[in-house]
């Protein structure tokens, strides 16, 4: 019953999103607060104020109108964007706990898939933290390389977690039902197909919009990289603190 061995969703949203957004992160990005903020080696370099004011090193940038409406907008989109990935980065979580319902309602047993629901939990929260420490959205610099690189052992490691604790529910579900008297071996087959084709129902439509959400949220963030390019020509002093590239 590897259908419904629900690691494979878990947290992958993020990875499948970076293999298939061909945008670059050239600088940590924070945002808190209606302030964003441009981080190197460390260190906050330029912030955009929640007014749309400019400290490139704490100094402010003269602004005049032409330019602080080209960064208004600019600012606008990426306080808008950058946070739905972590909107992206829990839907496999949020896939995998219907996946969850759909199996224990089966078994009417919820009880017994309590530690793969805790699990799915745990892991979906470490989701949210790779973008929020302190309350504060944080965007990685080379997220993406990041994700497809370091992020593959954790999600491996989460995989094999989940997929043990969700045999060892599925064992004591069924154990219960037919030390009950409640199923034999052709009924058991019989739900087993059911409950199979359920699941990759289930699972087809969720990823499906899962997978729109991402393309729409990749052609958000590609056009915020262009918008980027005018920006520089508009107040060339931000050109040496990029946020995205093509």
């Amino acid at each position: 019953m590897k259908s419904i061995l629900i690691g494979g969703l878990l947290l992958s949203s993020t990875a499948v999103f970076a293999q298939s957004c061909p945008v670059d992160v050239t600088n940590e990005i924070h945002i808190k607060n209606g302030d964003v903020s441009v981080y190197q080696s460390g260190q906050p370099k330029v912030m955009i104020d929640e007014d749309n004011n400019v400290f490139i090193n704490g100094k402010q940038l003269d602004l005049n109108a032409m330019q602080r409406q080209a960064l208004e907008a600019y600012s606008s989109g990426v306080k808008e964007y950058l946070p739905k990935m972590a909107d992206i980065a829990s839907d496999g979580a949020s896939i995998a706990t219907d996946v969850l319902d759909e199996v224990s309602s089966s078994f009417d047993s919820k009880e017994s898939f309590a530690n793969v629901e805790a699990l799915i939990d745990e892991y979906g929260q470490k989701a949210q933290d790779k973008f929020y420490k302190n309350d504060e959205f944080v965007m990685p610099a080379d997220m993406f390389a990041d994700v497809d690189e370091s992020w593959k052992t954790e999600f491996d490691e989460a995989m094999k977690h989940v997929s043990v604790e969700s045999m060892s529910s599925l064992f004591a579900a069924l154990s219960d039902e037919m030390k009950d008297g409640e199923i034999n071996f052709t009924e058991l087959q019989t739900k087993f197909s059911d409950l199979k084709q359920r699941i990759e129902e289930r699972i087809k439509a969720r990823s499906g919009e899962m997978a729109v959400k991402a393309d729409d949220l990749c052609d958000s963030i590609k056009g915020l990289a262009q918008e980027e390019q005018e920006l520089h020509k508009a107040i060339p002093e931000l050109k040496d603190y990029q946020m995205f590239e093509i």
